[in-house]
């Protein structure tokens, strides 16, 4: 809900519309609408409302994995859907296109294995340990999607399919050319020594390249939570190594080092 708070926040302002027509200028006009039916003042009394409106909730759970609410607590991404339609009702866009604005258009979930020092060296001479990951593409209305990657232990599909349509409503309300993005790995960082967590983004990354889900007209990771420029190092250095071809392979995550073509500023 506190992100949530801030996204709404950074929509307060009224940008010009896009200049394309469509389905840009549609996501462009839900999302200033729900900037609109969302104003910091107003913002956390609207949500308890929102959330106790059972009629509103459980539409929304129908379609996200059929849970049902235990608490009246809403999981974050049928929290992103609860708001979406409330500024939706306000947009004037067929209900049609609306629903293919709020699905996510792809999620990818992969899990690998990593080898790690034996627990118990006399039985075996090192353990195994499968790691999962996520990479989801909200929207492809606009190309290369754009979102980061993050490492924590919270890392699930419903969460990275929020913040991957998160990224998309932002960029559209700036009209900023990007679809919304979004992955991360379910894992503690403070658990793996640097060579593992090298090891670990490396596989992942290989993983996304086999299922061409990165790529720098397509996708392009960022740091998020648990990592920065040095995962990014690792990504770009792999995918270089799996695509050789690419000229623009470079390009294929923002947030590095300055010496790995980082941006001043951003890296």
């Amino acid at each position: 809900l506190l992100l949530l708070f801030v996204v709404v926040c950074c929509l307060v302002a009224s940008p010009p519309p896009p200049r394309e027509t469509g389905e840009s200028r549609a996501v462009w006009k839900i999302t200033s609408m729900l900037a609109l039916c969302g104003r910091p003042a107003r913002l956390l009394s609207r949500a308890s409302s929102l959330v106790g409106h059972q009629a509103a909730i459980v539409p929304v759970q129908q379609r996200v994995f059929g849970t049902s609410v235990a608490d009246g607590e809403p999981e974050f991404l049928e929290m992103v859907d609860i708001f979406f339609e409330h500024g939706a009702k306000y947009s004037g866009v067929d209900a049609a296109l609306l629903e293919q604005i709020r699905t996510c258009d792809s999620v990818l979930q992969v899990n690998f294995p990593i080898k790690k020092p034996s627990s118990n060296p006399s039985q075996r001479p090192y353990d195994i340990e499968v790691i999962t990951g996520y990479r989801a593409h909200h929207s492809h209305h606009r190309l290369p999607c754009k979102g980061g990657i993050r490492y924590a232990t919270t890392v699930d599909m419903q969460e990275v399919m929020a913040l991957a349509a998160l990224m998309t409503y932002k960029c559209a309300t700036v009209d900023v050319p990007f679809g919304g993005g979004k992955g991360g790995l379910c894992i503690d960082t403070s658990k793996y020594t640097v060579q593992q967590l090298e090891q670990i983004t490396r596989r992942f990354t290989a993983e996304l390249i086999r299922k061409k889900a990165i790529g720098p007209g397509f996708d392009v990771p960022a740091p998020d939570y648990g990592t920065g420029s040095r995962e990014m190092a690792w990504i770009r250095d792999t995918y270089e190594t799996f695509c050789p071809e690419d000229l623009h392979a470079a390009a294929v995550v923002t947030g590095k080092p300055l010496s790995q073509g980082g941006i001043d500023g951003r890296a």
